[in-house]
């Protein structure tokens, strides 16, 4: 059974988006009890890094269904954010 690119990229999407949103709600009830900001900043992390998850998903898919073009592009977007990612970190 192949998995279905469609499928896959909006679960991982989803899962993200979903914790995401929970983490950053959780953020704002811990931020109004004690002043702690850091389960915002995991929050918005988590939103960002999930688009960068979904590509992952999707290369994996279409490594599985040799779909080598567009498991080619999908590596190049994935190296480009990477590479981004590591140059606003510096």
């Amino acid at each position: 059974m192949n998995p279905d690119l469609n499928k896959s990229t909006a679960l991982t999407l989803r899962v993200g988006v979903v914790a995401g949103m929970i983490l950053l709600v959780a953020g704002l009830v811990l931020d109004a009890v004690d002043g702690s900001e850091w389960l915002l900043y995991l929050g918005i992390l988590v939103l960002i890094v999930s688009p960068f998850l979904g590509v992952v998903a999707s290369f994996a898919v279409l490594v599985v269904e040799k779909d080598w073009k567009w498991a080619g592009i999908a590596a190049v977007l994935f190296v480009v954010t990477a590479i981004g990612i590591v140059i606003s970190l510096n």
